[in-house]
């Protein structure tokens, strides 16, 4: 495949397309997939937390991570609960199950010990440059500031 003459932002979502199908083979053997992993991530970070705002955070639509969460749902790896004050108001929490797995991943099982080599590390610091000098670019040439060029804590 001759991807020289590419645009940039095709070779970056060519990219992480491939990323995220690699992470999903690797993480196959535990019944998880990336997203499914950024999600279990993100609610044993911040805590349980409304649907809506867990989509905020990962950065998706709201029908989108609704997907996600059936799996992890119907694996009993997450917890989905109607609020009692506003029924349109879905909270969702991790479970003990989903921690043991999201512990699993972060010892390396699903993935290779070898898929934070050096070379996947400075592809990861190149990336962060890359995003850091277009927001950086955006913002200089008037874009307003929102989520997508916010800088990242």
């Amino acid at each position: 495949m001759d991807t020289s003459h590419w645009a940039t932002s095709r070779l970056l979502s060519t990219a992480a397309r491939l990323n995220e199908n690699r992470d999903n083979e690797r993480l196959r053997s535990i019944g998880v997939t990336h997203s499914g992993v950024t999600i279990l991530k993100v609610l044993a970070t911040a805590g349980s937390m409304s649907q809506v705002k867990l989509a905020q955070i990962v950065r998706v639509q709201a029908q989108t991570v609704g997907k996600a969460l059936e799996r992890l749902e119907a694996r009993e790896l997450v917890t989905r609960q109607k609020s009692e004050t506003d029924r349109r108001v879905t909270f969702v929490a991790l479970t003990p199950a989903g921690q043991a797995i999201l512990e699993k991943v972060q010892q390396g099982e699903g993935v290779p010990l070898g898929a934070a080599d050096y070379a996947e590390e400075d592809l990861r610091a190149a990336l962060i440059n890359v995003i850091n000098a277009t927001r950086d670019n955006l913002l200089a040439g008037g874009a307003t500031p929102g989520p997508d060029l916010a800088i990242p804590a």
